[in-house]
């Protein structure tokens, strides 16, 4: 059995060239990523609390009056019905206002009965 020496490779200043730049873009990605969990950390911070539980207390309110409006529809059919209407709508203005007054005035359609609820309802 002979051995056969591998003779060594060197690499050209094209190929190192490359290498720091994989190695750039990698450092880059990295440090992009921990700003925006920085980022992340100071909005959160800095966020009002007022605002925010007017914001939940929002979301809260939407997703009911989803589940009122569409009551056997499964999550990803509402957003692919969003998404259908997204679609169509794109940045016509009139539309868009259309639909906002439409989906103010279900929104005050769709607001929950002060008072108790009956018996045969539940």
């Amino acid at each position: 059995m002979e051995k056969t020496t591998r003779k060594r490779h060197r690499r050209t200043a094209e190929e190192r060239l490359a290498d720091l730049e994989a190695k750039r873009q990698q450092l880059e990605a990295r440090m992009n990523e921990q700003l925006q969990k920085l980022e992340e950390q100071k909005r959160r911070l800095q966020e009002n609390p007022k605002l925010k539980r007017e914001r939940d207390a929002q979301r809260r309110m939407l997703v009911d009056r989803i589940s009122r409006l569409a009551n056997g529809w499964e999550p990803s059919q509402i957003l692919a019905a969003v998404a259908e209407v997204y679609e169509r709508v794109g940045n016509d203005e009139a539309q868009l206002q259309a639909l906002h007054q439409r989906g103010e005035a279900l929104m005050q359609e769709l607001k929950p009965r002060r008072g108790r609820r009956p018996r045969n309802s539940l």
